[in-house]
């Protein structure tokens, strides 16, 4: 079995205005982790907290930076699964929960050293 990283872009257009909806919206994740924990496919995930920086070197100098990229492409999340290959890999991301919220799913394969 690879390790395939599941990184989670974009999404946000959550219908939440209490409490109450924004547990039901994180429940479909939990939900979700439970059965690939119970599959034996999960590895690892979590939510990244907003901010953050991008770090890199301009002219021989350290430049830290945003991130300020598009909504859409700012990875919010990720879950560290196994599968037997890229295309197993997709089948299980399609029932990613972040699909149904505007989102995207990236995957890739982790290459072990």
């Amino acid at each position: 079995m690879a390790q395939f990283m599941l990184l989670l872009r974009g999404g946000g257009e959550f219908p939440v205005h209490s409490p109450e909806e924004m547990q039901k919206v994180l429940e479909k994740y939990l939900g979700w982790a439970d059965k690939l924990r119970k599959e034996g496919k999960y590895r690892g995930g979590d939510e990244l907290k907003d901010g953050g920086r991008v770090l890199s070197i301009k002219n021989g100098k350290a430049v830290i930076d945003g991130p300020y990229v598009e909504t859409k492409e700012i990875v919010g999340g990720y879950f560290l699964i196994e599968a037997k290959n890229l295309d197993d890999a997709t089948e299980i991301a399609k029932e990613c929960p972040h699909l149904g919220y505007g989102g995207s799913v990236e995957i890739r394969e982790i290459n072990p050293h």
